[in-house]
């Protein structure tokens, strides 16, 4: 059977099978980082089965890969599936197709997200030290802050709730510096 390896997602080297094999939490042995592993239940499970057993006992092969003896019916679409294909899945087992088709896969955490109202909030404030560039980076803050006012906030609760009124303060410094540029260029064209 051949293994899969697995690395360390900080210093990339692999990590001996020793030191994952049936566990959640890996600690890589060469930069001491601990990781979490999450398993694919066909990591596990046999490869091949015997294919002269498989035919003198009469038994289902697998829909997928003809030498492996079938372990169970697909509750999808009824393939019979060895142990490399059966995915338990909400109570049901499943075929690699069914489950492409169901869109029943598991979605991953969310772990970072950008924060648009900190982008607005730069774009209009951290201008004003090199004054000229307000006259572009105003129109792009009020952009921003269009843009970035229906997409969700933080993930943390830090900077979750109550998270728009960095768009309103950015929205606002824009206001007031195209306000000002306004009254420059007024003032100029009158002269």
């Amino acid at each position: 059977m051949t293994l899969t390896k697995l690395a360390c997602p900080k210093c990339r080297r692999p990590v001996p099978e020793v030191y994952w094999r049936g566990v959640d939490r890996v600690r890589c042995p060469s930069c001491e980082t601990e990781f979490e592993q999450i398993r694919f239940p066909a990591m596990e499970a046999r490869r091949t089965i015997d294919t002269a057993a498989s035919i003198q006992s009469g038994e289902a092969n697998c829909y997928f890969h003809a030498q492996n003896r079938a372990e169970a019916a697909c509750d999808g679409c009824g393939r019979y599936v060895c142990s490399v294909c059966r995915v338990p899945m909400g109570g049901k087992q499943l075929c690699p197709s069914c489950l492409e088709a169901s869109g029943e896969r598991r979605k991953l955490p969310e772990n970072q997200r950008v924060l648009h109202g900190h982008i607005a909030i730069v774009i209009a404030i951290l201008p004003i030290i090199i004054w000229p560039l307000t006259l572009v980076t105003a129109w792009v803050a009020i952009g921003w802050c269009i843009y970035g006012w229906k997409k969700p906030a933080s993930i943390t609760n830090k900077h979750g709730r109550g998270g728009r009124w960095r768009f309103i303060v950015a929205g606002l410094a824009a206001a007031i510096q195209l306000t000002v540029w306004a009254f420059v260029f007024t003032r100029l064209w009158l002269k």
